[in-house]
């Protein structure tokens, strides 16, 4: 009898399982970013990040999103800092083909914390811990209300990172491979506790001492507020380095 309410369980729970996959509803896009990444080293502890990033749909070449981040950086050991900062973002509509002009504007203070542990002279592995706040603007779907809705997100990365030529003198190329999940939290989320994970792989090729560039492919695979609804999408990103010494 026991071994039957077993079975019974496992029957009924994959069953469960089985009806949430029938009802979930994914909507796949391919989407372009540029991304300009500039960093001021002020001295040995301290340097500042900034990021400008345009997102846009291959289809139709519809505006999605553009994002602003600014963080200072402080390094606490020699393969470890603390960072802390604010992002700014004008969300648009996510449908390519949507006739809205909507745009949701976002204040996203920030804390994190990274390690990197260098495995060889040319591999190494970062570990990244952000705090997301964010701040949203309430909107109806078609004009913004008064007020923002709020919430925390939490994101874990981890990047591998591996230098591709052997000779030190020559400008390295290197190849990215990561893998980052991000989960909310707050009494406005519901159902998505699971925001996204983003898969990527990339090649940053130094041109001088101060700039590089970067071409690299990302999978973004989202749950938005409903509770079937999904993105997944194919995101080609270009990023230019900027890096300045005081």
């Amino acid at each position: 009898m026991r071994k039957e309410k077993i079975y019974l369980v496992i029957f009924f729970w994959f069953l469960y399982f089985g009806l949430q996959a029938q009802n979930k509803q994914v909507t796949r896009q391919s989407l372009y970013w540029i991304r300009y990444y500039n960093q001021l080293t002020i001295n040995t502890k301290w340097t500042w990040h900034n990021e400008l990033e345009e997102r846009r749909f291959f289809e139709n070449n519809q505006h999605h999103h553009f994002i602003a981040h600014s963080r200072m950086h402080y390094k606490i050991l020699q393969n470890a800092d603390l960072a802390f900062g604010m992002t700014y973002s004008r969300q648009s509509p996510q449908d390519p083909h949507s006739i809205s002009h909507l745009v949701v504007p976002e204040i996203r203070p920030a804390q994190e914390i990274t390690y990197i542990n260098s495995i060889s002279k040319r591999l190494a592995l970062q570990h990244r811990i952000r705090i997301d706040e964010r701040f949203i603007r309430k909107n109806d779907g078609e004009v913004l209300l008064p007020g923002y809705n709020f919430n925390f997100r939490f994101r874990y990365r981890l990047l591998a990172s591996f230098k591709l030529n052997r000779d030190s003198t020559k400008r390295a190329t290197t190849l990215k491979l990561a893998n980052e999940i991000m989960l909310n939290a707050g009494r406005n989320i519901i159902y998505n506790q699971f925001d996204q994970n983003r898969i990527y792989a990339g090649i940053e090729q130094v041109l001088n001492k101060n700039f590089s560039m970067e071409l690299g492919y990302m999978y973004w695979y989202q749950q938005r507020p409903t509770q079937y609804q999904f993105f997944d999408r194919d995101i080609i990103r270009l990023t230019i380095y900027h890096r300045i010494k005081l």
